[in-house]
């Protein structure tokens, strides 16, 4: 996919450009070790430049492959000195980055839209700069990746149903961060995202709670994903603690016999505090409706399932976000308590914490996680599709030829999503691997 920008040039050529633009270059000959300081992504030509700032020179020159539609960039001798990078979706740049050590150093990994060509130079310190390896990454003509939006058609089926439920809205504006960012606002534009892509995948049909700045009862988003009969129910929410520095990611399901720990009891009765129609709930008084919904959900396997999703939609954010808990958590949220319908609520990031308000405000940032989230349903309907339903699963057995790359492309899965599915490591599958994917009928 990606192909050298100077096998067509000389080096003298290369040299030349370099100049031009005004361009110092270095030789790859310290040997001393280095760090990454800041990672800069902007618009440059008819691509993207990506300006790696380091605290020293390279000790060898960068190493530059693609596998698939990941392009893999490795740093010899550079430690990791930041958190997990934010890179937008610009250009070839499908958005989104994973960065981990190497033997040798440092390996960034970035997806992409197109193929590309690149070229590479260094650059010394100056007027307050450090040093610099500057990548540019410019599209191939007539080589974009095709739309991971075409499924093998399979049976014929009803849609599977997700309903999608943007926490807080009009007078509720949820958590309130140092900076005034609302939550109702951030998880509104999050779930506006993640509908996009779930209306993009055949065989897939949307429901929302509210699609527009508007208070929306928590019965009523209950009623909503029971009435339309949801395979899934997905409440998005941004965290908050008294603690500022807590942080991360968190999924829950519903409880029926009592909260994981007193931060779940906590902030399960400030989420359900907001319905002002829940107040006699609050205070223990008999409900008979309630009470036969969570005997419901006894009887079926919707809590099962419900954990089963909510556990892959947990590996999939630790690819994005730290992750508060590790594990699904339990609390009696109202919004959960639908019988059938598996439900989940995603505390995507704590708005309380600083540094993860500045990430939720990124609207790249806010996409990844759309993104990541959708990645994570389909993974769990090829995992356990509806009997009922347009998807059913097959096995791809993993040839020498292919990569997963190869395989998610033909299927109509993201990467991430067909590693989801199958639980796999990071790194590529091995021959003769069986794999789970979908086949379904639009």
């Amino acid at each position: 996919m990606v192909r050298k920008f100077s096998e067509s040039s000389t080096r003298r050529q290369f040299l030349r450009q370099a100049a031009l633009g005004g361009v110092l270059l270095y030789g790859w000959n310290v040997a001393a070790a280095g760090r990454l300081c800041a990672l800069r992504v902007g618009s440059h030509q008819q691509g993207v430049r990506l300006v790696f700032d380091l605290n020293q020179r390279l000790t060898a020159a960068p190493v530059i492959r693609s596998v698939g539609e990941v392009l893999h960039i490795e740093l010899p001798g550079i430690e990791h000195g930041l958190g997990r990078p934010a890179v937008p979706t610009l250009g070839p740049l499908q958005g989104g980055a994973e960065m981990n050590k190497s033997a040798t150093g440092l390996v960034l990994r970035l997806p992409l839209r197109e193929a590309v060509r690149w070229r590479s130079f260094s650059l010394g310190p100056g007027r307050g700069a450090s040093y610099r390896l500057v990548l540019d990454l410019m599209p191939v003509a007539g080589t974009a990746v095709k739309s991971p939006r075409a499924h093998p058609v399979g049976r014929a089926g009803r849609p599977i149903v997700v309903c999608l439920d943007p926490g807080h809205g009009g007078h509720d504006s949820g958590a309130i961060g140092a900076k005034g960012t609302r939550e109702k606002d951030v998880v509104l534009d999050v779930g506006l995202s993640l509908a996009r892509l779930i209306r993009s995948t055949p065989g897939m049909r949307l429901v929302m709670t509210r699609n527009t700045d508007r208070y929306v009862p928590l019965m009523a988003r209950m009623h909503l994903g029971f009435a339309q009969r949801a395979d899934l129910f997905v409440s998005i929410h941004a965290d908050a603690f008294p603690e500022r520095a807590v942080r991360g990611s968190t999924v829950w399901t519903l409880s029926e016999t009592g909260a994981s720990n007193a931060a779940a009891r906590w902030l399960a009765k400030t989420q359900n505090a907001v319905d002002p129609l829940l107040g006699d709930i609050q205070s223990g008084v008999h409900d008979p409706m309630l009470n036969a919904v969570l005997i419901n959900m006894t009887q079926t396997a919707a809590m099962n399932s419900a954990v089963a999703a909510a556990d892959v939609m947990i590996r999939g954010l630790a690819a994005v976000e730290d992750l508060h808990n590790a594990t699904v958590q339990h609390a009696n949220f109202v919004v959960l308590r639908a019988p059938n319908v598996p439900s989940m609520l995603v505390e995507t990031a704590f708005i309380s914490n600083p540094e993860e308000e500045q990430r939720l405000r990124d609207p790249d940032f806010r996409r990844l996680l759309a993104r990541t989230m959708h990645d994570a349903i389909v993974a769990h309907f090829v995992k356990a599709p509806p009997a009922d339903s347009a998807w059913s699963v097959t096995r791809h057995v993993l040839s020498k030829k292919e990569n997963l790359a190869d395989v998610a492309q033909h299927y109509g899965l993201s990467v991430e999503a067909l590693r989801l599915a199958n639980n796999l490591p990071r790194g590529e599958g091995q021959p003769g691997e069986p794999l789970r994917v979908p086949i379904t009928g639009a």
